[in-house]
Order: structure tokens, then C-alpha cells, then sequence
């Protein structure tokens, strides 16, 4: 900017010069001319690349402008379609669990199943319950079966409106009639930090290493018939008139994400 303007300060101190070179002498009015018109020409062309400089430079600032906002409105476009991949994704998964669960069960025509989505699992007690997405507007009640592949992991808690908490069958909380499926041995499932165990079999019962485990039907609160796991014989063991069986739970309950309510 000093540098134009020093420019200017000259060519207007020999265009004052200039006309009083042609008052003084006529004769060099015309030369005077000439050169004025030169003069005049060059302050022109001056003026109008200074003024091509401005306007580049605004148009400049313009575009950056437009080209940062052109880059966050598609930067905004590229999250909202990483955001609704995601959620195709999820739905697809979400959809290929449920084919998989549907695709294990043989319903009688008065057998309900609820489909149920685990919403909170809290961390020290992993093992031994979980919130649920259905609660009683579903007709949720207390000591439903819940089951995934066909196998019991758990039992109806505690219900609220739009969920229920669930306890499974590895917490030392759950009890539950259950029988050895060859011998028909009866007795309670406990839950607990030690494992799964089938307790009070009385001591003759023999069975099988890897034998089902269902439930009995005893207590009403289960229907008889749904398994549950598999008994280990290097893990039971027997004192006096009974006998304690290990069971293996055929289902990973850290794995699980939807699950069935049996009502």
C-alpha cells in the first residue's frame, strides 16, 4: 500500500507541473499534451491494476469462505451417512440374530415367545442379571422363562413397565426345579461363584457324563422339558444320602444380546 501511494504522491506533483508548462509556453502545448495524455494513462492503468489487485484479493477471500462451508456441509453429509451405515448395520445384525433364535424353536400353537433386546447389564454382577426392553404393557410377568436357542439362561425378576430385570441361572439368586433328562433325578439348580450345580440327586441316581439337565415342571413356576445344560461328572461329587451334579450351561450368557420371554 506505501509503495502505490509514494506512486501516486509522484505523478500527481508532474501532471501540476505539466500544466503550468503549457500556461508558461504555448509552444510545448502539445508535446505537453502528449505527455499528459501518457501520463494520465499510465495513472490509469495505475488505478485500474490497483484496483484488479483489491478485487482479486476480496474475490479471494469470497471463495475461501464458500470452500469452508462447501467443506463442512459435506463433511456434515458424510457423518449422516457413516451414522445411517451404522445403523444398517446394527439392523442387520439385530435381524440375523433373530432369524438364528426363530430358527431353534418348535412352538406348540399356545406357546408365546417374546423377543427381547438386553438394555443394561451391570459390571459386577455380570453373571447374575440383566435389564430387559419388555416389561408388563408386553405381559411380562414374574418367573417367565427367558431362553435363547432353546435353552434356558434365566428367569423374569422383577418387571416395570417397559422392563424387566432377569436373573440367570448362574446367579446365586436363582433357584430352579430341574432333573437329570435320562435318569429323571430330581432336584434344585443353584447358581453361584463356584459354577452351576444340580443339588439334592439322591445317591443311587446313576447317570451319564454330558447327560441333558431340563427343567421338571415341579413348582409350576416353569413349564417341564426345557433344557438347560449338560452334566459333568469330573466336577459332581456326593456326600450321605445325596449327591451334587455339576452342570455346563450350553449357552456363553457374556455373549448374549437378544433373548426370548416364554409365556
Amino acid at each position: 500500500m506505501k509503495k502505490h501511494n509514494n506512486k501516486l504522491r509522484i505523478f500527481a506533483a508532474i501532471f501540476i507541473i505539466l500544466i503550468v508548462l503549457v500556461g508558461v509556453f504555448p509552444a510545448a502545448k502539445v508535446t505537453a499534451r502528449s505527455s499528459l495524455y501518457s501520463f494520465t494513462g499510465r495513472i490509469s492503468g495505475g488505478l485500474f491494476s490497483f484496483g484488479t489487485n483489491i478485487r482479486q484479493k476480496f474475490s479471494f477471500i469470497g471463495n475461501i469462505g464458500r470452500l469452508r462451508s462447501e467443506n463442512e456441509r459435506l463433511a456434515d453429509m458424510l457423518n449422516e451417512f457413516q451414522v445411517d451405515s451404522s445403523r444398517i448395520a446394527e439392523l442387520e445384525n439385530e435381524n440375523k440374530l433373530l432369524k438364528q433364535e426363530l430358527g431353534f424353536f418348535q412352538l406348540d400353537q399356545q406357546e408365546v415367545l417374546v423377543p427381547a433386546k438386553i438394555i443394561q447389564r451391570e459390571p459386577v454382577s455380570f453373571l447374575d442379571n440383566f435389564l430387559i426392553d419388555k416389561g408388563s404393557s408386553e405381559g411380562i410377568v414374574k418367573n417367565m422363562a427367558v431362553i435363547s436357542h432353546s435353552i434356558l439362561v434365566g428367569q423374569i425378576d422383577e418387571v416395570y413397565e417397559h422392563s424387566s430385570r432377569v436373573v440367570l441361572i448362574t446367579s446365586k439368586d436363582s433357584v430352579i426345579q430341574a432333573m437329570l433328562q435320562d435318569s429323571r433325578a430330581k432336584g434344585i439348580l443353584r447358581g453361584g461363584l463356584s459354577g452351576l450345580f444340580l443339588e439334592n440327586i439322591v445317591s443311587d441316581a446313576e447317570y451319564k457324563d454330558g447327560e441333558n439337565i431340563i427343567t421338571s415342571g415341579l413348582g409350576g413356576e416353569l413349564k417341564q422339558g426345557i433344557l438347560i445344560g449338560k452334566a459333568d461328572k469330573a466336577g459332581s461329587s456326593g456326600t450321605g444320602l445325596f449327591k451334587t451334579v455339576a452342570v455346563e450351561p450350553l449357552v456363553d450368557l457374556t455373549k448374549l444380546e437378544i433373548v426370548f420371554v416364554q409365556k
